[in-house]
């Protein structure tokens, strides 16, 4: 009985219970998708940085990674390599030898990370041809070929056929330099990474470097990021004296950057359903000081206080389920159809790309987040359904009956 004179008297002002059920929908539709945009850009950030930059493993000597000398190559590479390649967790792989140096035109030079790269295997694992826009990737038959950024080329007023010269030290600790022509230009969404990096075949930098037919780096792409722990573990096991991190520990900033974009989206969505609640405790507020003759006379007819403060819940409930359908209905349909379409950002992308980030964001909502948005509704109803009820259990039905 109480269900019922409950859902009667929400629609009894059809007009303010309309505007507080869109409302609902409108907040949790803003709060749903906003989550869902804020995943896309994260997962898009860190499956760029897996595929392009870190992959998802590297292995080094234990010393490299503090000063990145060249004297600090892996023993055994070659082998470690093939051993790597046959393990069925593993999709790509491929060694490099990795280099702090300059690279210098007659416009000037520039600080710059020098990857000697395996041509076959580097595409494989990084799809590096993929991001040339000028150009072509290297071929067998020449040498001391090289692949520049665009930011590299603008700034040092480069271009296609022309000659740089790299300079680095070697392994004893001296200069070295020798002049590459670039064969083609590449560009990225990561502005800061493309500024910093340039490649050239291995076979032309490694007897520069002192240390030929060896690797100081080796990347390692695996299957499906839940092997991560799996795959570092055993490789960990094979390999006792090398130093094998995975992603979040080559790059800290981005496992940082999922954990606070997960407090900072749980945090927005709390600020909007906390709107929200207290827009619907001043509705129901308001209805009931309308009420409080109504409310009066049926106290003074025996009707308890629990049975009031029941009707008050159930009337609150009433208003936000019915809004929370429409509201997640049309998240959910917003998500899907932009998951395919994703949301073009195009003008700002050079501003994406700063931060590299993508200027095309694909929203995405995992299953333990739509269930914790779900347990938020919840508690906010709970707590905006609290403060209504209480307000009419204060209510004299003396003097209540006077107004």
């Amino acid at each position: 009985m109480l269900i019922k004179i409950a859902g009667r008297n929400v629609w009894r002002s059809k007009k303010r219970s309309y505007i507080i059920i869109t409302a609902i929908g409108i907040g949790l539709w803003a709060g749903i998708f906003m989550m869902a945009f804020y995943n896309g850009m994260i997962e898009q950030r860190i499956n760029t940085a897996i595929s392009t930059e870190l992959s998802h493993i590297q292995l080094h000597h234990p010393e490299f990674r503090k000063e990145y000398e060249v004297k600090y190559r892996l023993p055994n590479g070659r082998k470690m390599l093939e051993s790597i390649s046959k393990d069925s967790t593993v999709k790509a792989t491929a060694g490099r030898i990795v280099l702090k140096g300059m690279v210098a035109s007659a416009s000037g030079s520039s600080g710059i990370t020098i990857n000697g790269v395996m041509p076959t295997e580097e595409q494989l694992l990084t799809n590096l041809k993929k991001k040339i826009i000028k150009g072509n990737y290297f071929n067998s038959e020449k040498t001391n070929e090289i692949i520049i950024s665009e930011k590299i080329r603008k700034k040092l007023k480069l271009d296609l056929k022309k000659k740089t010269i790299l300079t680095f030290q070697d392994k004893e600790g001296n200069l070295a330099s020798s002049a590459f022509r670039i064969i083609s230009i590449y560009k990225t969404i990561n502005g800061p990474y493309d500024e910093a990096n340039v490649f050239v075949n291995i076979k032309d930098i490694d007897s520069l470097s002192g240390i030929e037919n060896e690797f100081n780096e080796i990347a390692v792409l695996i299957k499906s990021s839940k092997l991560l722990e799996q795959s570092q573990n055993n490789l960990k096991k094979r390999f006792p004296t090398t130093e094998i991190k995975n992603w979040k520990e080559i790059a800290p900033e981005l496992g940082l950057t999922v954990s606070v974009g997960d407090q900072m989206v749980y945090i927005f969505m709390g600020i909007i359903l906390l709107a929200l609640a207290f827009g619907i405790v001043n509705t129901m507020m308001m209805a009931i000081l309308e009420r409080t003759r109504e409310l009066g006379m049926l106290l003074a007819l025996g009707m308890n206080k629990l049975k009031i403060f029941l009707m008050i819940l159930f009337e609150t409930f009433f208003l936000i389920l019915a809004g929370c359908p429409m509201g997640i209905l049309l998240a959910l349909a917003t998500i899907a159809i932009t998951q395919k379409t994703g949301i073009d950002f195009g003008r700002f992308s050079e501003a994406y790309s700063s931060f590299g980030y993508d200027s095309i964001i694909y929203p995405s909502l995992t299953l333990k987040q739509f269930g914790i948005m779900i347990l938020l509704v919840v508690i906010t109803a709970l707590f905006s359904a609290l403060f209504p009820a209480r307000r009419a259990l204060k209510l004299n039905p003396a003097e209540s009956l006077k107004k």
